[in-house]
């Protein structure tokens, strides 16, 4: 089984790990260990993304690769999720092999419509890695709160997209769209995309969904293999960092680059690829967690992957004016305090952000001795 260009020996799965953010301004950052109950074994689980209910405080996990079960298409929720209000409890919501569920898959992309409480996926491995999926699936009443929640299958007119996995997804609620760059096709370490689509009404409803294709100008970004998104909805930025080069000279050289896609729901104008210049990056790699915090403008990296020195990290970073609008993209790298801090992980696409409390949760994963499964809370992670 292959997880973002390395292959996993025979009954090991690679696990990644789950990120959602924390930030508290004025205070150094802070690991803390979330205490969880609610799982008569530990939950071990890799290539699900994770999205996130501000309103119910729970993290959503469809998906993945399991450790005791191979491919998977269950979905588990987490209460407590940033660890306020209570003790966090792990439920599972739908089994594994229900019916009307999306086929089993990892590498996917998930993201999460707060308002309409839905979790849109789309693509990903439903083999080892083959067949790549490009198909399109909404899970209504995600979080598990207002009745039994259920899949629906989306069928957009125009495109679709190629199939594909390890690829970033975004959201934007204010024009119900879903924005897809890149990715690869499954079958090797190259057959990367670097394309740019947009999914119109995306969670299933105000009309019939649609695909079109974006032709942004400058770049595109190397990046295009297991990089980390984040997405500015006031100002329309997709913002990019890291990844492997899979597509054009495809030669799956890993980069630390941070670029912006302007326009990048379709709308405002010809979408404007842009390189940020930065001072003194982070090292280059692919698989890290990102979160953006629309307050502050800051994104914020967590782990990864390289081949620059040991490949799993667990640095943290933030970079000023994310977005490149309002003053100098700036790297400063964080020294979080705690008794106990998470160990180096794979990190795509495990994040998601908690504004309002400004926190970042992180959840399951793989390191260089096995997998994980323990959630940790980082506050004040943007000082």
């Amino acid at each position: 089984m292959k997880f973002h260009g390395k292959v996993c020996g025979i009954g090991l799965l690679c696990l990644i790990s789950l990120a959602t953010v924390v930030q508290a301004f004025g205070a150094t950052p802070a690991w803390t260990l979330l205490s969880t109950s609610g799982l008569s074994t530990n939950l071990f689980r890799a290539g699900g993304p994770t999205v996130y209910d501000p309103v119910s405080n729970e993290l959503i996990i469809f998906g993945g690769a399991s450790e005791c079960c191979g491919t998977v298409n269950d979905v588990w929720i987490l209460s407590h999720a940033n660890g306020l209000g209570g003790t966090g409890a792990w439920s599972n919501l739908i089994a594994n092999g229900a019916a009307g569920s999306p086929p089993a898959r990892y590498n996917f992309s998930g993201v999460y419509d707060s308002a309409n409480n839905r979790m849109i996926i789309f693509g990903g491995c439903e083999g080892g890695c083959l067949p790549v999926a490009n198909d399109v699936w909404v899970l209504i009443g995600a979080n598990g709160q207002s009745g039994t929640p259920t899949w629906v299958q989306l069928s957009p007119s125009g495109g679709p997209p190629g199939a594909r996995q390890s690829h970033q997804a975004v959201y934007d609620p204010n024009t119900n769209s879903m924005i897809i760059w890149g990715g690869q096709n499954g079958g090797g370490s190259c057959g990367g995309y670097s394309d740019v689509w947009v999914l119109s009404h995306a969670n299933g409803l105000g009309g019939t969904p649609a695909w079109t294709q974006l032709n942004p100008t400058g770049g595109p970004p190397l990046g295009d293999y297991s990089p980390s998104a984040t997405y500015d909805p006031t100002h329309n930025v997709l913002m990019t960092f890291g990844g492997i080069e899979a597509a054009g000279s495809c030669n799956n050289n890993e980069t630390n680059a941070v670029w912006t896609l302007s326009n990048a729901n379709g709308t405002g104008g010809q979408p404007l690829w842009t390189k940020l210049t930065t001072n003194t990056p982070p090292i280059a790699r692919s698989a890290s967690a990102a979160v953006y915090n629309t307050s502050s403008n800051i994104m914020t990296i967590f782990a990864g992957t390289t081949r620059a020195t040991n490949p799993y990290l667990s640095d943290l970073w933030v970079l000023t004016f994310a977005n490149g609008i309002g003053g100098t993209p700036t790297w400063t790298k964080q020294s979080p305090t705690g008794t106990f801090k998470p160990v180096a992980r794979y990190a795509w696409n495990t994040q998601a952000i908690d504004v309002a409390n400004d926190r970042m949760m992180v959840t399951l994963g793989l390191f260089d001795e096995g997998p994980l499964w323990s959630t940790w809370v980082l506050t004040n992670e943007d000082q």
